[in-house]
């Protein structure tokens, strides 16, 4: 049994036979009212796409019976048939029964079909619209949902961090503070061994102290607790002042550490503490995974002078491609397993979110065994007079 899709009304019985022969073969069923009642009732009774009803019929004109049609189906694809080609109807098909299109009489059975089938395609493709619209909205109010409860379990996460490591301070002040005392004999001797494993404990205190505020700093830069301080600056000299203050770890470790810095970049707005805080982190890392060659930290513009690029280029052992993505990230550190006692995991994080309240970005370069570049790119925002 087909499914009927299609609906003619015409009150000429010999319009209907004809519709029923040009139709019989179609993978979809017709049904044919002879007056208003009957096509409403197979309104109710059948799922239809399409209808198609004559201009002059006894008891409602086509336009109107069309213009009800729209009212309580509106996804319904409508179609107006008339013997008589004048330019109101047609216009009164249009505005009133929001027609698909009109169809003059007598028609041609295979434009006939042709109509009908492209008319139930535009009506499949209308519904299947507003269920994917459907479907995305409710999708996307699952997704804000998700989000708004992650961003209360993110500020939550953040104020737990930042009230811990605030009351972790001052116990760690006292521990570093005993263990001072104890190694410099003031409360008695000390033996070798003693002063050994005390070393051991004031160096994991000084660790643990490190985390405690790299926590806090992140915490208050996310939280918008902490706001740029920009002045008109010469990043060429903060990066130079930089260089001076790690040279004596790359010349222990026999290291060369240069500099590449392009003359032509102007004097433009940063946070130069927060700057140096990222140039050190940078610099730190290339030099604590860099064995041989070295480290050499350059600056330049682009063409239009929009933006300035700082690069610290190693020498040294790089980094896998699987471990690229994770960079950037919270506690994610750098090195084999051995190497990763000093760090904290949060240097990268933090200078990331350092030059993104810049205006800027943070990338990387690398490959495994052949050196890695990070880079930051800064928006030469000049001073407004």
């Amino acid at each position: 049994m087909k499914e009927i899709s299609v609906l003619f009304l015409d009150d000429e019985q010999n319009v209907l036979n004809s519709i029923r022969r040009v139709f019989a073969d179609e993978v979809y069923g017709v049904a044919v009212a002879g007056n208003y009642k009957e096509a409403m009732q197979f309104m109710t009774r059948e799922k239809i796409k399409v209808v198609l009803s004559d201009q002059r019929m006894p008891d409602i004109s086509g336009v109107e019976f069309l213009g009800q049609i729209r009212e309580k189906y509106p996804d319904v694809i409508r179609i107006l048939f008339t013997a008589y080609a004048d330019l109101s109807a047609a216009e009164q098909a249009i505005n009133i029964g929001a027609v698909y299109r009109y169809i003059n009489k007598p028609w041609n059975p295979d434009e006939l079909r042709s109509v009908v089938a492209g008319a139930i395609h535009y009506f499949d493709i209308i519904v299947e619209n507003k269920r994917l619209f459907e479907e995305t909205k409710a999708k996307n109010e699952e997704l804000n949902l998700a989000n708004r409860k992650l961003k209360v379990l993110y500020d939550v996460q953040k104020e737990f961090s930042s009230t811990l490591s605030h009351e972790l301070r001052t116990p760690l002040a006292s521990i570093k503070a005993a263990i001072d005392i104890v190694i410099s004999g003031t409360a008695g001797e000390v033996t070798a061994a003693q002063k050994d494993f005390l070393g051991r404990a004031k160096s994991n205190v000084d660790r643990l102290n490190r985390l405690i505020n790299d926590i806090l700093d992140l915490a208050h830069l996310e939280s918008g607790k902490i706001t740029l301080e920009k002045q008109n600056e010469d990043i060429n000299k903060v990066i130079e002042s930089v260089v001076a203050t790690q040279e004596s770890v790359a010349q222990a470790k026999g290291l060369y550490l240069k500099l590449s810095l392009d003359p032509q970049v102007p004097m433009f707005l940063l946070d130069q503490d927060k700057i140096i805080q990222v140039l050190n982190n940078l610099i730190a890392n290339a030099l604590k995974f860099t064995h041989t060659g070295g480290i050499t930290v350059s600056s330049r513009t682009d063409e239009g002078k929009h933006q300035v690029e700082v690069r610290v280029q190693d020498t040294g052992c790089g980094i896998k491609e699987e471990d690229m993505v994770k960079l950037f990230e919270k506690f994610q550190q750098l090195g084999e397993a051995h190497q990763r006692q000093a760090g904290t995991g949060l240097g990268l994080a933090i200078c990331k979110e350092i030059i993104r309240q810049h205006g800027g970005k943070v990338g990387v370069e690398s490959k495994s065994t052949q050196g890695s570049c990070f880079y930051f790119i800064l928006p030469l925002e000049q001073m407004k007079g």
